[in-house]
């Protein structure tokens, strides 16, 4: 809007500036009249997602409850389809696209939903989101960090909407922290300090990442550098923040201090058999430190708090999970985009997202959510710290940001990004050179 009207004034002066907004509005109340907000007959859409186990019964929870109520007054029904892992997903929605059978609406990841784009099947939802009647009610209660990411596409248009979402917390093993009477870190040089006690207590490593591309990503903004833009702007490279923060990596792991996961893939594995006492870990993966405690002889009260910060001007850490899409292909209706819309903003209400949140290791997308007293209780009764570790950093929270272009891709850099940690704490390689190779490796040195 805004690039319009400068555009506008530009050429033709001021007076012209008006016509060209007021055309624009009109162009809105045009798109907004023929939007189909109402089902005449009956339909059927189907949800294509990568849920299982607990996580399944829940969306299917979910389905029941909206079909049974929202589905019925408006004459939607979801059909709920379990498409295998994420991966297998991503390759059914895909050859279902080039096919031209797109799912009206499916689970996606960011760079996912860029790429799915690029086909032209995919809904931009902003005239249902702001529509004066279906929109979304209290929007801004969802996490802007959310928002802005389901919005990061081409013209800041909402190709999608949040769903299933969790953010990095702090593990620590509390049981071993009372007995020695240690402080939890809440900053990296104190995470230094107590990674050494420690280490001198129990003769191992202390501390580990689970995601060493995540540690990239989060610790260059912390030590006050920028990774990337949302045009492929590669940043990492551009100051000092990228190095200083994998000295500090190397400096710990080299004294035995920090490790990563290695053969064990993550670190809720040596967490819960005691050969760490702290690691840095997706709130999502709650479920298997309960459940490896469950099945561990070395069994201890654990607990998560936020992550350790640069400092306070910097803070930052990454949130992550799936949105859902909207796609509108072949023999696909307006009412049937409609009714995923329907779908789509129900899985964001409040009722929703708290049932939600508290049958999965998913985080509430809503502010409401994380302060209502069945939130507050559930989290004391559940025992499950991570559901107030994540949200407390919520003010902090950024998103990875998504791009294609004709060299690379967003999850190219991601993957740079993880191989350089890799590089310094796996293969001692000096920092400096660890960043001059993610670089090169994307034909950028």
């Amino acid at each position: 809007m805004k690039k319009l009207a400068a555009s506008c004034a530009v050429l033709f002066g001021l007076s012209s500036m008006v016509a060209c907004s007021n055309g624009n509005e009109n162009q809105n109340e045009q798109e907004n009249k023929d939007l189909v907000t109402s089902i005449e007959n009956p339909v059927e859409i189907e949800f294509w997602h990568a849920m299982s186990g607990p996580n399944e019964a829940a969306v299917n929870q979910l389905v029941e409850d909206f079909n049974a109520t929202v589905g019925q007054e408006k004459g939607i029904t979801v059909k709920p389809i379990y498409q295998g892992a994420y991966n297998d997903l991503k390759s059914k929605v895909t050859a279902a696209i080039k096919a031209k059978t797109a799912p009206a609406i499916s689970q996606a990841y960011p760079d996912w939903v860029a790429e799915y784009l690029q086909s032209g099947a995919v809904v931009e939802l902003d005239n249902y989101i702001f529509h004066e009647e279906v929109g979304i009610e209290n929007f801004d209660d969802i996490a802007e960090a959310y928002r802005k990411e389901n919005s990061q596409y081409e013209g800041n248009k909402f190709y999608s909407l949040p769903f299933n979402k969790s953010t990095e917390v702090l593990y620590y093993n509390k049981t071993f922290f009372e007995e020695h009477n240690l402080t939890v870190p809440t900053t990296w040089a104190e995470m230094e300090e107590v990674s050494k006690q420690i280490t001198e207590i129990t003769g191992k490593p202390s501390f580990g990442f689970d995601s060493a591309e995540n540690a990239f990503i989060t610790l260059v903004k912390q030590f006050g550098g920028e990774y990337t833009t949302s045009k492929g702007e590669v940043l990492f490279g551009e100051s000092d923040a990228a190095v200083e923060m994998l000295e500090m990596i190397k400096r710990n792991t080299d004294a035995g201090y920090w490790r990563l996961p290695g053969e064990d893939k993550y670190m809720s594995g040596p967490f819960t058999s005691g050969l760490v006492q702290m690691f840095v870990g997706s709130t999502s993966g709650a479920s298997h430190v309960i459940n490896g405690l469950a099945e561990s002889e070395n069994a201890f009260e654990w607990s998560a708090a936020p992550i350790p910060q640069q400092s306070e001007d910097t803070k930052a850490v990454i949130q992550q999970g799936t949105n859902v899409v909207v796609m509108k292909q072949g023999n696909t209706t307006d009412e049937q985009v409609y009714a995923a819309y329907e779908f789509a903003k129900f899985l964001g209400t409040y009722d929703a997202n708290l049932y939600w949140t508290m049958n999965t290791g998913y985080l509430p997308i809503r502010q409401t959510v994380v302060d209502s007293e069945e939130y507050q209780n559930y989290i004391v009764e559940s025992g499950d710290m991570t559901k107030e570790a994540g949200p407390a950093q919520s003010d902090y929270y950024f998103y990875d940001v998504v791009f294609t272009n004709d060299d690379f891709t967003s999850y190219n850099v991601r993957t740079a990004a993880g191989v350089a940690v890799e590089n310094v704490v796996l293969n001692g390689m000096e920092p400096a050179k660890a960043v001059e190779e993610a670089l090169r490796s994307l034909n950028l040195k």
